[in-house]
């Protein structure tokens, strides 16, 4: 049975590049959807009735009866059309009914253009994360042109001019004191239409118990209440705009002025009214907090199609079909990564009881340090039958892969070889830092997945290659970067920061922790502390050890102002910056002794430990001789006192 559509496309657009219609209502049962414009939800179901009833009266049958009404409606969904997706707003108590008409709207549109609202429900998320489907969540816009455009596509009109600001997430329409006043400038029909229009919404909430027209930045002395009793219907011109004019001056007087004027350039006002669009107040777009994730993370995490298992068996979302039927497609090569069905099935093999997986990438906005030449990175949620609740892993490409070596131009061959090497480089580097006492996440397990490279040349075609990660638990802690300031004005939740930060960079000092460039990667956002159930600072754990041994050869006094800079960054939202500086260099100071005295009382131990490993110049094994040496000829004295001098001329102490 096909989908009826009363009305035109949910997704078509006018001569202008404008949504025909923002509101759509799909009647399940009946597969109809809905899109007449200029109508309110309520409205649509009215229509559909009356529809019916016309059809019925042809065929000489009775009205519906009030029961048949009531079970038409009770089967239909809230459709909202923005920009090029259409966005379901499921009651939370039916999901199986949302999912059921996004089945069907995937007919007539595209799965990657249906979104679902209300994330922050709990019902709604679980849902959706069952399904392997985060990505369906629709995001809320981050950066300020986002935010522009997505308030100036939320313009529309009830049965009028479009002078409302809908909010998808409510269904309220807002009204601004500038679109209020500009009804003044119409011809007396329209603007007696629109105040009789304002005064009727105004009292009227929607199926999910939301305003249907609000008055934006208003406070309580201007509202429905302002319209009661005011005949516009019969007022004489005169009246009317008289009473337009009194009703604009007290919307006035109930608005901050700052507010007065529609300014999406203005910070304040901008950021007011996405608030009221995004209800950021209630369950709405996804800002939502996912698996015990913080929004900070949270927004940082591109979810991809990934899949789920039903009955035992493994589901790939669709939308892996859609991107197969249409490789040429950019929005489509963007959505599906297709490393994603590789981690999937490899959790599949390996743990065969799962019931769902979801899985983001990471955006390099987490972790300060560039992204050049840095690994890509993923977020794993996953959850096995008969577990009380997902876990959350991190995966990481390997920086030097077959593909890296292939676009350099070596052969398949080498580049198999050298990817290999790279490999047991990098473990190399985790087993070294483990040694001299880095604090790394306890377990890393290394996996591949399958990838396809395409030759360079005309005529090369392509070629299945291997693509290896690392993959560890996701570390439920507060990054150092990112501690809120009124923590650290609790001088015994600082002193604690303190102590940690001093004892995990000298080890992160020893072992030459840089970028290419050669800058210091410390205290950037790896740095995880973990908390007690005191809330102070417990541990502190590096949640990657990329960088480590790029530099073996330096002094280590060469250093001492970038150590320096994790009091430095921090002296002005210190209660006490000297008891900071003095607690985080003496745990320095003593760690880096501990580290000399474990090398010394060991040295065999130490300098034996990669003679299995690749040998030869510049070698993992080359490194770590380099780095024994240059701990063991340290003066720490010398050294905590360059970075003391550091810090001092930066910060009186």
């Amino acid at each position: 049975m096909t989908l009826t559509i009363i009305g035109e496309h949910p997704l078509a657009l006018d001569a202008e590049g404008r949504l025909k219609s923002r509101i759509g209502t799909l009647f399940v049962d009946d597969r109809v959807l809905v899109t007449l414009p200029r109508m309110t939800h309520a409205m649509q179901r009215l229509f559909y009735r009356d529809h019916l009833n016309a059809q019925r009266c042809r065929q000489g049958l009775p009205d519906l009866t009030a029961d048949e009404v009531d079970d038409i409606w009770d089967n239909a969904v809230d459709l909202i059309m923005q920009d090029q997706d259409l966005l379901i707003r499921p009651e939370p108590a039916r999901m199986p009914l949302a999912f059921e008409a996004d089945e069907i709207l995937q007919e007539i549109v595209s799965k990657r253009r249906i979104r679902f609202l209300h994330a922050r429900n709990a019902r709604v998320q679980q849902a959706i994360r069952a399904r392997g489907e985060y990505w369906r969540i629709s995001a809320v816009p981050q950066d300020e042109e986002e935010i522009i455009r997505a308030i100036a596509q939320s313009r529309i009109a009830i049965s009028g001019r479009p002078i409302y600001y809908y909010s998808p997430a409510t269904g309220t329409r807002f009204l601004t004191l500038q679109s209020f006043e500009s009804l003044g400038s119409l011809e007396e029909h329209e603007l007696r239409h629109h105040l009789c229009e304002i005064r009727d919404y105004s009292t009227r909430t929607n199926r999910s118990r939301h305003n249907e027209l609000a008055f934006f930045a208003a406070d309580d002395s201007f509202g429905a209440k302002s319209f009661a009793g005011l005949d516009f219907e019969n007022a004489t011109a005169t009246r009317l705009r008289a009473w337009h004019a009194e009703l604009a001056a007290a919307f006035a007087l109930a608005v901050d002025p700052a507010l007065h004027a529609d300014r999406p350039s203005d910070p304040s006002w901008r950021n007011r009214l996405f608030a009221c669009l995004t209800d950021t107040r209630d369950e709405t777009l996804a800002d939502a907090i996912v698996s015990g994730l913080t929004p900070e993370f949270f927004r940082q995490v591109r979810w991809f199609p990934g899949g789920r298992v039903e009955d035992g068996e493994l589901m790939f979302d669709p939308i892996f079909n859609e991107r197969q039927a249409h490789p040429d497609d950019p929005d489509l090569a963007k959505l599906c990564d297709p490393r994603v069905q590789g981690f999937i099935f490899n959790y599949v093999r390996e743990f065969g009881g799962l019931q769902y997986v979801n899985i983001g990438g990471l955006m390099p906005g987490l972790r300060k340090r560039p992204a050049v030449g840095g690994h890509r990175a993923y977020l794993a949620e996953v959850k096995h039958h008969g577990a009380e609740k997902p876990i959350l892993r991190i995966l990481r490409i390997q920086q030097w892969g077959i593909r890296e070596h292939l676009n350099e131009g070596k052969d398949l061959l080498t580049s198999i070889m050298e990817a290999q090497d790279y490999t047991e480089y990098t473990l190399d580097r985790r087993l070294g830092c483990w040694q001299l006492g880095m604090p790394l996440p306890g377990r890393i397990d290394s996996r591949t997945v399958p990838d396809i490279y395409h030759c360079k040349g005309e005529g090369r075609g392509s070629i299945r290659i291997w693509t290896t990660y690392y993959e560890r638990d996701f570390i439920d802690g507060l990054a150092t970067d990112k501690i809120p300031d009124l923590k650290l004005k609790d001088e015994s939740f600082a002193l604690r920061v303190a102590d940690l930060l001093g004892h995990a960079a000298a080890p992160n000092l020893v072992v030459g922790r840089t970028t290419v460039e050669g800058q210091v990667i410390f205290d950037s956002g790896d740095e995880m502390l973990l908390l007690d159930d005191s809330g102070l600072p417990q541990h502190l754990v590096v949640a990657d050890h990329a960088g480590t041994f790029n530099d073996y050869e330096s002094p280590l006094a060469r250093f001492a102002a970038d150590y320096a800079r994790p009091v430095v960054s921090r002296a002005r939202r210190l209660a006490n910056p000297i008891a900071f500086a003095a607690a985080y260099l003496t745990s320095f100071a003593e760690r880096l002794t501990e580290m000399q005295d474990e090398y010394r009382a060991k040295r065999r131990a130490f300098d034996s430990l990669f003679l299995c490993s690749k040998q030869g110049e510049k070698t993992f094994s080359w490194r770590w001789a380099k780095v024994l040496a240059r701990l063991d000829q340290t003066d720490v004295t010398a050294l905590t006192d360059r970075i003391r001098d550091a810090i001092a001329a930066e910060v009186p102490l």
